[in-house]
């Protein structure tokens, strides 16, 4: 668990107002149980407008981890950052605990693979590359924890496994803030130096394509929902219903105008 720290934005970087966000979306999630983690985010979002500047300055959104697949329906961009704790005995912390369970089933099958794979020597390529459905994402993990915990970073481990197993590229340092650090390891300080230090690795990414490979997106996207309607079926009933009120609406917008024209009509 960690305890609650305040951080604050550089001197050099609190600026009154953001430059023009024309560029690409960032997407910055997290988990956070103290709020470290949530502080953390926030001050990443609002820095990479400043820090992403080329071809155009970034644009970033900011959410819980869950939140980013329950309502969001897992709209990966093609880089994403993540900051997040571990709780209790290495648990995921509040706002990631789906996101977290996600992980754990991901894992689980590649151990799985792995062990059929030992015991055949004829692997399934396509069905390889049918689980590399992130192979478009890039991430940065920072991750916080206390080292008083033998499950220490357990949580950060497990996201990090996890998005390398589906073929997610990690970029950067992978950063880990220990609640229990002191002097220079102190969290609040490991925290400050791998935010300032991640903005090279970052800015290579959004350099190497004029566009994310909208594809890959969308096959990202639909493969982690796909998981998600596994682990959680009352989120596809749920969204079923939805997609039936939207449509009923319309539908019934549609005959309501159709009434309007006709007794206009028949008054003219």
């Amino acid at each position: 668990m960690t305890t609650t720290t305040t951080m604050t934005e550089p001197a050099d970087q609190q600026q009154s107002s953001s430059p023009p966000q024309s560029g690409e979306e960032i997407l910055v999630l997290y988990g956070s149980q103290t709020g470290n983690s949530e502080s953390a985010a926030e001050q990443i979002q609002n820095l990479v407008p400043f820090r992403l500047l080329h071809p155009a300055p970034c644009r970033a959104r900011c959410m819980q981890l869950d939140d980013f697949l329950e309502f969001e329906n897992a709209k990966w961009t093609r880089l994403v950052i993540i900051v997040c704790s571990s709780y209790g005995v290495g648990q995921a912390p509040l706002g990631a605990r789906k996101f977290r369970e996600c992980c754990d089933a991901i894992l689980e099958e590649e151990q799985k693979q792995q062990h059929s794979n030992e015991n055949n020597s004829d692997k399934n390529t396509d069905k390889e590359k049918e689980k590399k459905f992130l192979k478009g994402v890039s991430f940065a993990l920072l991750g916080l924890g206390d080292s008083h915990y033998t499950t220490f970073f357990q949580n950060p481990t497990a996201i990090h496994d996890a998005m390398t197993a589906v073929g997610a590229t990690r970029v950067g340092e992978l950063g880990k803030a220990d609640a229990s650090g002191t002097g220079e390891m102190d969290q609040s300080k490991v925290i400050e130096r791998w935010i300032e230090g991640i903005w090279d690795d970052l800015a290579k990414i959004i350099a190497t394509e004029r566009s994310p490979n909208q594809q890959d997106m969308e096959g990202a996207s639909e493969a982690t929902m796909a998981l998600c309607f596994k682990l959680f079926p009352e989120w596809k009933a749920a969204s079923g219903s939805a997609s039936a009120y939207y449509y009923g609406v319309v539908a019934l917008g549609g005959v309501m105008l159709s009434m309007a024209a006709y007794l206009f009509l028949t008054r003219i």
